[in-house]
């Protein structure tokens, strides 16, 4: 069986090297020289990223032999090309039953004790003194076989929280800072925000899966979203309990207003804006923690070279300032 842990990740390969090792076949395109002959573009990951390979030679007949979402063994060089990481392969095959790798392997995951976090979500389920929403979340948090979804689930694709166990942990996140804000505010309804901290994010479950070898959309992901898919889950639930007395139709409106409008804005895919307090600070709550966790990430990985300044971010319309994160870890 092979020892994945003796191979150098993604993220710690430096031009000049060589580099044997199994990776997911993430993206695969049969492209073409300036001489007019084919090349072959893949997109390579493991557990610490992304990074983009080339095939010069053979490539026409390789193409036919790989399929996105498999796991390949490649021996290749790694260069750097406008200021990237890139590997050119000198030999790629499909891994068989007999190299003892699986594509769960290769699956970034959460870098905290899984186990910890779904005790402390727990806790924080318990802290819920409102009867109707201390059932609601029970009925979920105690169902096994929901909760070793939500444990395994990622919190996103590729910007935050993109890793196993990624959803629990931003969930406690979110949760932590959305108590934080009650507590400063006596206005705040704190059972119905930290109910729909808990409960914000569940539409995940079905928005993301794993099965080709890496995070993507599943269908009723691209379809749907996970807003609509949660909101739907919760309002169904809720029908579901046949509570004496029954959950209170305000409670209900309010707690699934919440879920449909933690993404803040339209064009964001909220279908409503934030309406009340306690969305309004879910919204921001769940702005703040993936933005952080996003840009922690970009900060460790941009902080591995010299830069001082980042690559500019699409997704944040801006560079960031790397230089006192990289003095940091240079003084440690």
């Amino acid at each position: 069986m092979t020892d994945l842990f003796s191979q150098p990740l993604i993220r710690d390969l430096q031009p000049g090297e060589t580099v044997t090792g199994f990776f997911v076949l993430r993206r695969s395109e049969l492209r073409t020289k300036q001489d007019g002959s084919p090349y072959l573009f893949l997109e390579l990951g493991d557990a610490s990223g992304r990074i983009q390979a080339s095939v010069w030679e053979d490539a026409a007949r390789l193409s036919e032999q790989f399929s996105v979402g498999q796991v390949v063994k490649v021996e290749a060089r790694i260069r750097t090309y406008k200021d990237k990481h890139q590997l050119n392969i000198q030999r790629i095959r499909p891994s068989v039953e007999e190299d003892g790798v699986e594509i769960r392997d290769l699956l970034p995951r959460a870098p905290l004790d899984t186990d910890d976090l779904f005790k402390k979500i727990l806790a924080v389920v318990d802290s819920v003194q409102d009867s109707h929403l201390n059932r609601l979340l029970h009925r979920l948090f105690d169902d096994e076989s929901w909760t070793k979804r939500f444990r395994d689930a990622p919190g996103g694709k590729l910007w935050h929280h993109a890793y196993l166990g990624g959803l629990m942990e931003h969930t406690l996140s979110v949760a932590r800072i959305c108590d934080t804000m009650a507590g400063q505010y006596s206005l705040i309804n704190r059972d119905l925000l930290i109910s729909g901290a808990l409960l914000h994010d569940i539409g995940k479950l079905n928005e993301y899966g794993v099965e080709q070898g890496f995070i993507d959309y599943t269908d009723e992901g691209r379809l749907w979203g996970h807003i609509v898919m949660g909101g739907r889950t919760v309002h169904n639930l809720i029908d579901s309990l046949n509570e004496d007395p029954p959950f209170p139709d305000e409670l209900k409106k309010q707690l699934i207003h919440l879920i449909l409008s933690h993404q803040g804005k339209l064009e964001h895919g909220s279908p409503v804006l934030p309406a009340t307090l306690e969305a309004v600070i879910l919204y921001y709550a769940d702005e703040m923690d993936a933005k952080t966790n996003g840009l922690k990430h970009v900060v460790e990985r941009e902080g591995r070279t010299d830069r001082r300044w980042s690559p500019y971010l699409n997704i944040m319309d801006r560079f960031i300032y790397l230089a006192p994160y990289s003095e940091r870890e240079k003084s440690d």
